[in-house]
């Protein structure tokens, strides 16, 4: 399939168009969902063990990206589209008809979701080198970032008032509309009928290893899934901690919201300067500026950890994470073959996805036993650790390998 000739074409702007609407979906479901769970049940544990659901098949990541490296990207898409969309009417619609939903409905809705969403996530990363010309491909990263964080944006802001003013379960019935109507947009847009038939092994197995085998070829790229573990590590006891700071320092809730509002402000605004940019800003360059940069936030954060400090720098930590991702992507995007895009996005998604979890289960018990600045620093000094290893790294590889003759690696 030729590539498009330009950005503006008529599949990406669908894309755009679907992805937005439906991670505005998300946003508001997001805050429903919790609410639905802790209004039926009272209980936070029962939200946490919903919230596990959801998270438990990334581990099966790795192996779906290999599927999906043998499929049409269209396929999983839009399977994960409908499967999603689907659940999420069925969750709401229960509710909106009997008022409560049992609880192992809510659950396995988030289990199959949770699944649906590890085959997607994996397709959509491949997809966009597909949709724009490779020149376009840095600025197409960046109008992603801006689109979606902005439309997660009005979501949050808009998902505490909907849920107030009406009910969860109608939030959760939009958010499956909004997911039926990603998958009805992406049959109106072209992508590759396969994206790697001609690096299929005998099995997934064989496939999973070809694409490891292909990461080992490059230390830049075996190193990102490391930097997503790291960065989700790291940010997942602040999620905790911030609401608890928060009422310490007399903003409650509404806080709280700001906070996750200046977050997604500061990706929506690096996504901006990546729109105008595009391939003037050096990637791995890039990468190493945000690490050092929410390093540095987080450090000013423990050691002023006053309202205005915490405000302000939570947009900042949302422009470090958006100066981070977007190049990072763009690199796997430029560097991996298309018929390896799948495993290679899987395994960096395993690994960002399981660091959260992972990351409250080891420092869980003694979040209570330290003032929430304490984690702030823990947080700095991680990243600051992470910032250097990447930057060893770069210094250890200054040329990239070129992986393009691995097309047909078995």
């Amino acid at each position: 399939m030729p590539l498009p000739s330009s950005l503006w074409n008529r599949s990406f702007v669908l894309w755009l168009l679907g992805s937005a609407q439906s991670r505005l979906g998300s946003a508001l479901s997001g805050i429903a969902l919790s609410f639905l769970v802790l209004s039926q049940t009272g209980s936070a544990r029962a939200t946490a063990l919903t919230l596990a659901c959801a998270l438990a098949p990334t581990l099966l990541m790795p192996l779906m990206g290999a599927w999906v490296d043998r499929m049409p990207l269209k396929v999983p898409l839009i399977g994960a589209a409908l499967v999603q969309g689907l659940l999420q009417v069925m969750v709401g619609g229960v509710a909106v008809a009997w008022g409560e939903v049992p609880l192992w409905v809510v659950n396995g809705a988030a289990l199959l979701s949770g699944l649906a969403n590890a085959f997607a996530q994996p397709a959509s990363s491949a997809a966009v080198p597909a949709l724009v010309p490779p020149n376009q491909l840095a600025r197409a990263n960046g109008v992603v970032t801006s689109v979606s964080q902005g439309a997660w944006l009005l979501g949050t802001l808009a998902g505490g008032g909907l849920v107030a003013a009406v009910s969860p379960a109608v939030a959760i019935a939009l958010d499956g509309v909004s997911f039926l109507v990603m998958a009805g947009l992406l049959t109106q847009v072209t992508l590759p009928q396969t994206m790697g038939r001609g690096a299929a092994g005998p099995g997934l197995l064989a496939d999973l290893r070809a694409g490891l085998r292909l990461m080992r070829r490059s230390r830049t790229l075996s190193f990102t899934p490391l930097i997503g573990l790291l960065l989700n590590a790291t940010l997942a006891p602040l999620l905790v901690i911030v609401p608890n700071l928060m009422v310490s320092l007399g903003a409650g809730a509404q806080g709280y919201g700001a906070f996750l509002a200046l977050e997604a402000a500061g990706m929506v605004v690096a996504g901006v300067l990546f729109t105008v940019l595009g391939r003037r800003l050096p990637t791995r360059r890039a990468t190493a500026a945000g690490l050092l940069l929410t390093a540095v936030t987080y450090g000013a954060m423990w050691s002023w950890p006053v309202l205005p400090v915490v405000l302000a720098g939570s947009a900042v930590l949302g422009f470090g994470f958006g100066i981070l991702n977007t190049p990072l992507n763009t690199l796997l995007q430029h560097l991996v073959p298309a018929a390896y895009l799948g495993r290679v996005f899987s395994v960096l998604g395993m690994g960002s996805s399981i660091g959260m979890p992972l990351s409250l289960l080891l420092v869980s018990p003694w979040l209570d036993r330290f003032p929430p600045a304490v984690w702030f620093g823990a947080a700095a000094c991680l990243q600051g650790l992470g910032t250097v290893a990447w930057i060893l790294v770069v210094q250890s590889e200054r040329r990239l390998p070129d992986l393009r003759g691995a097309e047909g690696m078995a």
